[in-house]
């Protein structure tokens, strides 16, 4: 006799095997992330809606009424403007853009404690004309690009967090790419190392933010095995990107790093990444992942400046 299927089993079966929508009891916009914004023109409660309108059950998402009780699980969400800034047009008639910037931050309580799940988008769209109006249509038409990544890939990302670590290692290979962003930033929550070779690889992409996530992805796992790929990506690379390279080699420690932040604190011709490179190696040396400032490998290292 056929064994039967339990009802939330076979409820999801009816439903094309699609997980029930996410309860969200709060959506909060950062004000002070939109003063700098001027351009927008818009108000807190206004990009609050704009978000909140987007939370429907065809999206994955069920917004709690305000005077309801909290659903277990139920999430939180919080919305920051990072940047706004418009980007000049280029030779041939290439018009200026609007790119916004927006940082979505997810936390919710789970039998294991409190998950939380940052995510970012940038978005741009080209100018049509000069006047104020013109800058402040684009801005406002990249916010909402913005804000529909940012809505679907969250919706990925708390779906994929419920399935078990061989499906996520399975899901690293996935055709969907926010299928496999969203396994790799569950293992990584997970202190999995299955994510290693998958962070490796992204460090090769031409996406600065995507570099950086999984440059914060193998400074979570500690990640000693990925630093010959960290000093790598590291040549011809602007102070800016060194700093936040040599700070993360520093978090991870082990020989390579530390003879590299040596190099870099000797020989950077850079005084900005020289300091930061020094402060790196002062805080791998303090929390003991070395013991000694100078690497006994040293003098394997290339002479001179370093790039």
């Amino acid at each position: 006799m056929p064994r039967t299927l339990p009802a939330a089993t076979a409820l999801l079966l009816l439903a094309g095997c699609k997980p029930p929508p996410h309860p969200v009891e709060r959506v909060e916009v950062v004000a002070a992330s939109l003063t700098e914004a001027q351009v927008l023109a818009l108000t807190p409660a206004m990009v609050q809606s704009a978000l909140s309108a987007r939370l429907t059950p065809d999206r994955g998402f069920r917004l709690a009424a305000a005077s309801s009780k909290a659903s277990p699980g139920a999430v939180r969400m919080t919305l920051e403007l990072d940047q706004v800034q418009e980007l000049a047009g280029g030779p041939g008639g290439v018009p200026a853009q609007e790119e916004v910037t927006a940082s979505l931050g997810i936390r919710r309580s789970t039998e294991d404690g409190v998950e939380r799940i940052t995510l970012q988008a940038v978005r741009a769209q080209p100018v049509e004309g000069e006047a104020l109006e013109g800058r402040q249509e684009a801005a406002r038409r990249a916010l909402d690009q913005v804000l529909d990544r940012l809505v679907k890939e969250a919706r990925v990302q708390l779906d994929v967090r419920s399935h078990d670590d061989a499906r996520l290692v399975r899901e690293i290979r996935s055709a969907d790419p926010l299928v496999r962003d969203a396994a790799i930033s569950a293992l990584v929550a997970r202190r999995n190392r299955a994510a290693i070779p998958a962070l490796v690889e992204r460090l090769k992409g031409d996406d600065p933010l995507e570099v950086r996530r999984a440059i914060g992805g193998l400074v979570e796992l500690k990640a000693r095995e990925a630093v010959p790929e960290l000093i790598e990506i590291s040549r011809g690379k602007d102070p800016g990107f060194l700093r936040e390279l040599v700070y993360a080699l520093g978090a991870i420690g082990g020989d390579e790093a530390q003879a590299y932040l040596y190099t870099m604190a000797q020989g950077h011709d850079q005084p900005a990444v020289r300091d930061a490179a020094r402060q790196a190696l002062e805080e791998l040396n303090r929390h003991g992942r070395r013991g000694n400032t100078a690497p006994r490998n040293a003098s394997l290292l290339p002479r001179g400046r370093a790039r």
